[in-house]
């Protein structure tokens, strides 16, 4: 992805959906990502849903059959969607709830139906969806559901799934980061993967493995899951 024509910088909307907003296990991840990006000479936005207002879809296609292009709902959707239109990459991110988005997420992207959002179905839409997540379960696996759901999605609103930066036992990155323990490789990576996006338009597989890498063995973590639960 190379500078725009005349200079402009890339327009970046990224929205966290966890409930713990920058102090989340999400957010070690999705911060960095984004400072690669704003390095690299992006327009970076970044929303959180714990600041948003935004109704469920009642799935009565008004926005499709009687004010096409328009929603019943007057919340936060109304100013969003213009700013998520003119987008150029859009950042999904959010912790993995029973196997997918986090509720106020999947509201807003049951809220992004094409007929509301103009540029779904248009065969010229270049924006690219990065998907940003974080589980405390150690296996990888536990992230399909949500790929699946969200590379359909990008399929069918005609837009690109640039990747996933998928962060599995995420919960010990924070506090092996607060002792010094060799694991900023994997911040490191979250912010080289948005300055390759931004330059390159892609990111490499090296640097999305080097995200997920395991942090520790599996049943150490689970070890510690269980010292914790008893400590509650």
């Amino acid at each position: 992805m190379t500078q725009k024509t005349g200079g402009s910088l890339y327009n970046v909307i990224a929205i966290n959906g966890s409930p713990n907003r920058d102090r989340g296990n999400t957010a070690q991840i999705l911060n960095p990502f984004l400072e690669g990006m704003r390095e690299a000479g992006a327009d970076v936005n970044l929303y959180y849903t714990e600041d948003l207002t935004i109704n469920s879809c009642k799935g009565d296609l008004s926005c499709y059959i009687l004010t096409p292009g328009r929603c019943i709902h007057d919340d936060d959707m109304t100013w969003l969607l213009p700013r998520i239109n003119e987008a150029d990459v859009l950042v999904m991110a959010s912790p993995v709830y029973t196997y997918g988005l986090t509720g106020p997420l999947k509201i807003l992207l049951d809220r992004m139906f094409p007929p509301v959002l103009p540029s779904i179905g248009d065969r010229t839409c270049t924006r690219r969806v990065v998907l940003v997540s974080n589980c405390g379960q150690w296996d990888m696996d536990m992230f399909d559901p949500l790929l699946v759901q969200m590379t359909a999605w990008c399929r069918h609103a005609n837009m690109t799934f640039a990747g996933a930066l998928l962060r599995p036992h995420g919960p010990v990155l924070k506090e092996m980061i607060g002792r010094g323990l060799p694991v900023t490789d994997v911040p490191e990576a979250a912010k080289e993967a948005g300055r390759q996006l931004i330059k390159e338009g892609a990111i490499s597989r090296e640097v999305l493995d080097t995200i997920s890498r395991p942090l520790l063995p599996k049943d150490r973590y689970m070890q510690m899951l269980a010292q914790a639960g008893l400590q509650k």
